[in-house]
């Protein structure tokens, strides 16, 4: 195990890698990336990562590694738990130590964009980041590469009305995509604060189509909602570890086998929130295809290639059954 300790304006960032066996730098593009062996980093490898916390849970390395290693790139995916005092540092030290670039999850999403320079269409309009870049212009960008792999297993559906839960970065991209992408008639969205859910309603309403309605919802209101729509959203991280034995919808009563409950929740699979809808006959999605459309994405901004998913979902599947 090689731990690295990099200090970034007086912020502590533990870097965590597992290095197995060496390979010689010349034979990188035929290392299987599902085998026990691996490259061993060199002073030209290039260091991507992932800002969030917690990040313990997260598959993202297990994923973008295999996608690296099937690609033959030069390159590491690791896990940096930022917390909210020191995510500024943290950004300003991507300049400092050349980094290809950055994932942004659960908060940080939208605390990231002041600290950029550039913002991509997609990042103004839903107003988070999940993905930050170097332009060829060599500015930090941010990219919301969220709202593609929300609606990639979705693309084929066209629910009349969706209820979305949670008002952070995921449900701002969730509500945008719903509404601007999917042209879902109404929208409602929900959270604990009902000043945010108003908020992230009408900023996401004002850009949507004639005939779609993007409104909050009272969150004690959520349970009967749900049994309302043709589709629901957790976009909390109600269910995601340290908070397994929970749910954004304690009360399933409404939930019948017209729903299709979507928890963007990746792991544990399935959720709380998943077992008990599918209990009342619900039809259930988990995270896994969003994580991975959205990872693609973003792997093409770093990169210019396109993630090989096959390599990426096998590692994903292997990594969670740990």
């Amino acid at each position: 195990m090689l731990m690295v300790d990099t200090f970034v304006r007086g912020s502590e960032f533990r870097l965590q890698a597992t290095i197995l066996r060496a390979q010689t730098q010349p034979n990188i593009s035929r290392v299987d990336p599902l085998s026990e062996h691996a490259f061993l980093p060199s002073g030209t490898t290039r260091l991507a990562l992932l800002l969030g916390d917690p990040v313990s849970h997260s598959l993202s390395p297990a994923l973008m590694t295999a996608a690296m290693r099937a690609a033959g790139l030069d390159m590491i995916y690791v896990a940096v738990r930022v917390d909210a005092a020191h995510i500024g540092a943290a950004v300003h030290g991507m300049h400092a130590m050349n980094v290809v670039g950055a994932n942004v999850t659960i908060p940080h999403k939208q605390a990231v964009i002041p600290y950029l320079d550039h913002l991509t269409a997609a990042a103004r309009a839903i107003g988070a980041v999940n993905t930050i870049y170097f332009g060829d212009d060599g500015r930090l960008s941010g990219d919301n590469t969220d709202a593609a792999g929300f609606t990639a297993p979705i693309s084929g559906l066209r629910p009349a009305a969706a209820l979305v839960l949670g008002t952070g970065g995921a449900a701002r991209a969730a509500a945008w995509a719903l509404g601007h992408e999917l042209g879902v008639a109404r929208v409602a969205v929900s959270g604990r604060r009902h000043d945010r859910a108003r908020t992230l309603a009408s900023e996401i309403n004002v850009q949507c189509p004639t005939g779609v309605r993007v409104e909050a919802l009272p969150w004690e209101e959520r349970a009967l909602c749900a049994g309302e729509v043709d589709l629901v959203v957790n976009a909390t991280s109600l269910g995601m570890h340290p908070y397994e034995d929970e749910t954004p919808l304690p009360d399933v009563s409404h939930l019948s086998e017209r729903q299709l409950v979507y928890d963007l929740v990746y792991k544990p699979h399935p959720t709380r929130l998943l077992r008990e809808a599918a209990g009342r006959g619900a039809r259930t999605l988990g995270g896994i295809d969003m994580l991975i459309g959205q990872a693609a994405a973003s792997f093409r901004r770093w990169t210019g290639r396109d993630m090989d998913t096959s390599a990426a979902r096998r590692a994903l599947m292997l990594a969670r059954s740990h």
